[in-house]
């Protein structure tokens, strides 16, 4: 199972087109799109009906019909994603990571400091992808043997 983590488009929607283009011919992929990016992803919704794309909302997305966050099983795991804001992370990442602990999240996804970031804590894997605006995205990889986790540049 894939996961291709985009956050903070920002309308670089070629960019956004680009990244969604370059890995839609598997069809073991989710997208995931971590807000900051709502006009940009009702569009890709209508040029791509079928592409399973999960979105929360971020904080410069005023037209508010999706979440502050979202859990959903992905190869077995656990995934939580957010924009980041209403945990404030750009403070840190203490709210984020005993919210996670508190929903038994295996996998986090945020965005909204355009800062490309991993790590392991107490089990729970953190990414976020930076940001599509600034040339990157993430892929989360989950296999039988683990998760890997890794930032592309567009």
């Amino acid at each position: 199972m894939r996961l291709v983590v985009t956050s903070d488009t920002h309308r670089a929607k070629r960019d956004f087109l680009r990244i969604i283009e370059r890995h839609m011919d598997n069809p073991d992929t989710i997208f995931v799109n971590l807000g900051d990016s709502e006009g940009e992803v009702e569009e890709m919704k209508m040029y791509y009906p079928t592409l399973r794309l999960e979105n929360v909302i971020g904080n410069c997305d005023w037209n508010g019909g999706y979440p502050v966050y979202q859990l959903f099983k992905a190869g077995g795991k656990r995934v939580l994603i957010t924009h980041g804001h209403r945990f404030y992370v750009k403070h840190g990442y203490q709210k984020l990571q005993e919210f996670a602990k508190q929903e038994q999240a295996d996998i986090v996804l945020f965005g909204h400091t355009h800062t490309p970031y991993i790590e392991t804590v107490d089990g729970i894997h953190y990414m976020n992808p930076g940001a599509v605006c600034s040339g990157s995205y993430g892929i989360v990889d989950i296999e039988p043997t683990g998760i890997l986790m890794y930032h592309l540049n567009i």
